[in-house]
């Protein structure tokens, strides 16, 4: 984009890319990656992207040499911005441009290589933002909570590179798991179908994908407070997820046993297993199997049908 006397450049770049016609504004708790001179990865592909986008001539290798600090170095130049070569809120805000279904170029390379090869779906990275590119984005944005437009704008982009950690953190893993497309989330509280108290399943994870602790409920047995999600029992749910398609309906809210490891952040439910529910399943082959993988994930409190209380749901805590 060419703009007189880079005016509108420069006022997204001190934004930091806060709004936009569509897909999405950024809250004023946004925070963007820090991306520098000997980092490497996915973050550092998708800034090389970008800069090629703005006419950089650079490899893509995700690798930030100083080839790649170079060129941030002269985009940072030609828009006014401190010249130190380090990638932050700023310059981020300068460097990302909306993209949306008909787009051909590097920005929408930046975005498929980041949903295809952080998150998991199933998209060339060849710069065509055609319809599978948008409903990875629309799936992508569904599991953040942002608007369902796919249109690729600052929240969306804000949310594809948050994950510096690579996705083996307990942040990265939640942000998985909300990417996922063989996880449903129940967005309720246990005792109600149309309400939440903060401690639902959905919220638990976008919390800990936020890199805050997941809340607790407050009723019958529940403690309150909040607590970490261990990220043993977050990578056995991802881990299962490769298996299976389910939906998680209680991790540390709801109301358990006083000393259930749900309050520990170790424990999960599903009640619905490859489209069935577990209740109308029982033990049978597909429930038995995903105790068992479970089990395999290191999970050591594994109960189902025929244990009392799990008639209708399958329950995997991890040790303490």
């Amino acid at each position: 984009m060419r703009v007189w006397g880079g005016v509108l450049i420069t006022l997204v770049a001190l934004l930091g890319g806060c709004a936009d016609l569509r897909g999405g504004e950024l809250g004023p708790q946004a925070t963007w990656p820090t991306v520098r001179r000997g980092d490497a990865g996915r973050t550092v592909v998708t800034v090389q992207y970008l800069l090629r986008h703005h006419g950089g001539n650079l490899s893509v290798d995700g690798s930030f040499g100083s080839a790649t600090e170079s060129a941030v170095r002269s985009f940072q130049s030609a828009r006014n911005l401190t010249v130190d070569g380090v990638v932050g809120p700023s310059t981020w805000g300068a460097l990302i441009t909306v993209v949306r279904r008909g787009d051909n170029n590097n920005a929408v390379r930046a975005v498929q290589d980041q949903l295809a090869n952080r998150y998991g779906y199933a998209l060339a990275v060849d710069g065509v933002f055609g319809p599978a590119t948008e409903a990875a984005v629309k799936s992508f944005q569904a599991s953040w909570g942002l608007a369902q437009d796919g249109v690729v704008g600052p929240s969306t982009w804000n949310a594809l590179v948050t994950n510096v950690g690579g996705g083996t953190d307990r942040a990265g893993l939640a942000q998985r798991i909300l990417a996922s497309g063989n996880i449903t989330l129940w967005p309720y509280s246990p005792v109600s179908s149309s309400s939440s108290d903060g401690a639902d399943a959905r919220s638990n994870i976008r919390d800990t994908a936020s890199g805050g602790p997941a809340r607790r409920s407050s009723y019958g047995t529940a403690p309150g407070g909040s607590v970490y999600l261990d990220p043993r029992m977050l990578s056995g749910m991802l881990r299962a997820a490769e298996t299976y398609r389910f939906r998680v309906t209680s991790i540390a809210g709801g109301s358990h046993s006083a000393t259930s490891r749900h309050y520990a952040g170790l424990a999960y439910d599903t009640d619905v297993i490859n489209g069935v529910s577990v209740g109308a399943r029982g033990r049978d082959a597909v429930v038995a199997g995903f105790m068992r993988l479970c089990r395999e994930l290191g999970a050591d409190e594994v109960l189902g049908p025929g244990d009392a209380g799990h008639w209708g749901h399958v329950h995997c805590a991890w040790p303490r």
